[in-house]
């Protein structure tokens, strides 16, 4: 019988079984697929849940029994403030265009914020839209409901440094970093949720820490002013929030922020949300139960017949008509 040639190995060149290769290809795929989601910028949503129902429940304490029962008649039944305060971001996606209305871009070289920023609506301009509709009686209940709960939400939006302050990058958007644990994650993020994530373990936590803060005497100081008095604060505050703690450099892609970022800018965050619960109070309070108009006070003058020094007294006869 002839001899049967010894099985051989592949050679070096010859390709692999296509089950291994399809399998090697596929799981090359997934990673690549897992490494440009966590790169991608997120959405741009202002502050996190959290946040956004903290500084709603200050409001709510502080609103007027007139602007309290006004809330509850426009919003539907057993929503709260706090549950109307992120109901623009999670119906974002039903409302084409609307995007842009969360934010300003102000170029953190500016000054101040100018309405040459505001292209095509942003926060400051939505707002003041928004407030306009709220504040007016004979508007359709369904749009002063809707304008209700976005302007709940643009005030607290608007005094988010991250969402006025900008580098060219989105509001930090771009800025790749990690931030403790989070080793995906960017600069806008971290001002959004990371921060507070790190410093609350709930909402409730950080509602306490805003009526803390808004008990301070020098919080009375800060009512008042207008979206765009807000939005100054919020560009001044992105300012010192791009920078690497304790020096004046830029915070770069690539950069491992933690414990020294997190202590510097806490106190910030929570006082930005501080005030913007208070100030939204005092919004709804003007929007929706103005101070009545004081009635005049009634003339205090004498009538031009009546003279006082001549008063008759009791029982006196009355005065004859004097002859002409």
């Amino acid at each position: 019988m002839p001899s049967q040639a010894a099985p051989t190995r592949p050679s070096a060149g010859r390709a692999k079984p296509p089950r291994t290769l399809a399998r090697r290809l596929a799981a090359a795929t997934a990673a690549l697929l897992v490494a440009v989601a966590a790169a991608a910028p997120k959405p741009a949503f202002a502050w996190g849940r959290n946040a956004h129902r903290a500084a709603a429940r200050l409001a709510e304490s502080r609103l007027t029994p007139e602007a309290r029962a006004l809330v509850r008649e426009l919003l539907d039944e057993g929503e709260s403030l706090a549950d109307a305060s992120t109901w623009a971001d999670e119906n974002s996606r039903d409302i084409p265009g609307s995007a842009s209305w969360h934010f300003v871009n102000v170029p953190i070289t500016a000054e101040r914020y100018s309405p040459q920023y505001c292209r095509d609506g942003c926060v400051v301009s939505r707002l003041a839209e928004f407030r306009r509709i709220l504040a007016d009686p004979t508007a359709p209940k369904p749009r002063r409901r809707m304008a209700l709960r976005y302007v709940v939400h643009l005030v607290e939006d608007v005094h988010q440094p991250m969402h006025v302050g900008d580098r060219r990058d989105r509001g930090g958007n771009t800025v790749q970093l990690s931030y403790f644990r989070d080793e995906f994650t960017n600069l806008h993020q971290v001002w959004d949720s990371g921060i507070l994530r790190v410093g609350f373990r709930n909402e409730r936590e950080l509602a306490d820490a805003l009526f803390d803060v808004a008990r301070r005497p020098e919080a009375r100081n800060w009512l008042g002013g207008d979206a765009e008095d807000w939005a100054d604060e919020s560009l001044k505050a992105a300012k010192k929030a791009y920078l690497m703690p304790g020096t004046n450099e830029f915070i770069r892609p690539g950069a491992r922020l933690g414990r020294e970022y997190q202590d510097a800018q806490l106190p910030v965050a929570v006082e930005r949300l501080a005030r913007a619960g208070m100030r939204l109070s005092d919004v709804l309070n003007a929007d929706l139960a103005p101070p009545k108009k004081k009635a005049p006070a009634p003339n205090a003058v004498p009538a031009p017949h009546f003279n006082r020094d001549r008063r008759p007294s009791r029982g006196a006869a009355p005065a004859q008509p004097s002859p002409r």
